[in-house]
């Protein structure tokens, strides 16, 4: 099991890879093989397609990137600390892998049902973290309003808007130029300004 597992990582580092130096649909399963160092039956043992292996690498990513979010938390921080550092956090993770998230954001929607259904799924991921953070800071600050889900559900997606926006709009723009308004958002949403 170990072994077919690091197959799949491999396959999944091997798309990443390919996305540094080509746009998603110009890849092909011999470009992923070949930068995963496997043969195209292997590709075929884990995955029924190039895009089935986007798809895994969307959820594979997201939680890396929740790994990232949540060693930024500490229940010793304010909550202007802890919505800097988890913005930081958030931000850092998406700009160092700028290739791979251009095809998470922009391909993935692309495929229909599975790739709304699994941004929709990565969204709430991140939803649901904010909500639990905002719930556990409440018993220090009362300023704070409880977000339910969907609030915060819109919250995520807005901050993703801004994201895509800089990753199709801008020329090698730093995605931190965005942290202080994603901050003055969160901060908006939850004392209940918005």
């Amino acid at each position: 099991m170990k072994v077919e597992n690091s197959y799949r990582v491999r396959l999944l580092d091997g798309l990443a890879q390919a996305l540094e130096s080509k746009r998603y649909r110009a890849i092909t399963l011999a470009d992923i093989a070949a930068a995963a160092r496997v043969s195209r039956r292997t590709f075929y043992e884990h995955f029924q397609s190039k895009d089935d292996c986007l798809l895994a690498l969307a959820d594979y990513t997201s939680k890396g990137m929740m790994v990232a979010v949540l060693d930024a938390t500490s229940p010793t921080k304010t909550w202007p600390a802890l919505v800097r550092d988890i913005t930081q956090a958030y931000l850092s993770f998406i700009e160092s892998k700028p290739h791979l998230m251009r095809a998470l954001y922009i391909d993935l929607a692309a495929l229909g049902e599975s790739g709304v259904e699994m941004r929709r799924k990565v969204a709430e991921q991140f939803a649901v973290f904010l909500q639990k953070q905002v719930e556990q800071q409440r018993a220090q600050d009362n300023t704070l309003q409880s977000l339910s889900l969907l609030m915060s559900m819109a919250l995520a997606a807005g901050i993703n808007e801004l994201i895509l926006y800089e990753l199709t709009e801008k020329d090698n723009g730093s995605l931190m130029a965005l942290a202080s308004t994603a901050e003055e958002l969160i901060h908006r949403v939850a004392a209940g300004q918005l």
